[in-house]
């Protein structure tokens, strides 16, 4: 068991450096510090919960960042559909058996300063700060299998809609999508109709306004709801379905739907797996590699290093019962270091990259 572990542990690392060398763009021969020596670096820093600066004096930060300057936001993205596509490779026919369940949803990286930018969002997800970063993920939300499919930084005023329907596109090709939940925050109409148009199951948690509380005072549990388009040129009227369950889970819960669920109880249930991907996020933000980096390249590749650390520790998990996430990590790194002690020093008198 110990030999298959090393192996599997071996592979993981081979997974990372790939993902790194796929976001990064060529650079001299002549570099000093390799690719290993950066993938040791950003898990020690991840493991930590810390930023590159503290974590090691060699490579010094400057060197590092160097280094991640020359990716790019379609590079990244790139690294990290190949990732996914490798992760689905090596876990075999287990997600070809039946229809998977997706959820969407947004986390964000908390920024404090006076920068104004496209990328900083006005929300402010932690007391003092002044905006945050947002990134769109999308993630299968199967009990056992809780992998990260995909995940963009987002701006503002970007197409919310092409966006995920792109996602969707991708995880279509690794699994059969019976629905896709969302939180309130994609109750929108485009999207709804975008999905409606790919025939696509949702269940989208409606939020409670005048229009909509109506519903929860009348009889029944199944209402005619429609939705109004509004594009450049033309606004018309979409026709939709609410489901309402009342007082479940000591909650009415207002659902968007078009999949057929007559007990909506059951429904509650099944949009309650949603859930799983703020567990995702809580994990994640575990091991997100801090810097003060306004750099939105800089900020994206750090935090799908933690997502690409995520899923392979969800891998090993199917083999390895039981380990923790600081676990895997920890072993990850001690065989990082022995690999590193074959590898030739850098010259001591070079601190850049080339």
């Amino acid at each position: 068991m110990v030999k298959k572990e090393n192996y599997i542990y071996k592979t993981f690392e081979n997974e990372v450096k790939d993902f790194l060398n796929n976001c990064l763009t060529k650079v001299h021969h002549n570099i000093v510090y390799s690719t290993h020596v950066i993938v040791k670096l950003l898990i020690e820093a991840a493991k930590l919960h810390d930023s590159i600066k503290e974590t090691t004096d060699t490579p010094d930060s400057d060197s590092v960042f160097k280094r991640l300057e020359h990716a790019t936001l379609d590079l990244i993205q790139l690294a990290f559909e190949q990732h996914v596509r490798d992760l689905f490779r090596n876990t075999g026919d287990f997600f070809k058996r039946g229809k998977i369940i997706l959820a969407f949803d947004e986390t964000y990286e908390e920024y404090f300063g006076k920068l104004k930018d496209v990328w900083i969002w006005g929300y402010r997800p932690k007391k003092g700060s002044t905006g945050c970063f947002k990134f769109l993920v999308v993630s299968i939300v199967k009990n056992n299998r809780r992998y990260v499919l995909g995940a963009v930084p987002v701006h503002i005023g970007y197409n919310k809609e092409k966006t995920i329907m792109e996602m969707v596109k991708f995880a279509g090709q690794f699994v059969s999508i019976k629905a896709i939940l969302f939180d309130r925050g994609f109750y929108d109409a485009k999207i709804i109709e975008k999905l409606e148009e790919k025939d696509i199951g949702y269940v989208i948690l409606v939020p409670k306004n005048k229009k909509t509380k109506k519903y929860v005072k009348q009889k029944g549990n199944t209402f005619e709801h429609a939705m109004l388009v509004k594009k450049k040129y033309n606004k018309y009227k979409i026709n939709l379905r609410i489901k309402v369950a009342k007082n479940v889970y000591e909650y009415d819960w207002l659902l968007l739907t078009n999949l057929n669920y007559r007990n909506t109880t059951q429904l509650v249930n099944l949009y309650k797996r949603r859930w799983n991907i703020e567990n995702i996020f809580k994990i994640t933000d575990r091991i997100r590699i801090r810097t003060n980096s306004t750099n939105i390249i800089i900020k994206t590749l750090l935090f799908i290093i933690s997502l690409v650390i995520y899923n392979l520790w969800q891998w090993f998990r199917q083999i390895v019962q039981g380990i923790t996430l600081r676990r895997f990590t920890k072993i990850f790194l001690e065989l990082l270091k022995k690999e590193l002690e074959k590898e030739k020093p850098p010259p001591k008198l070079c601190s850049y990259l080339g």
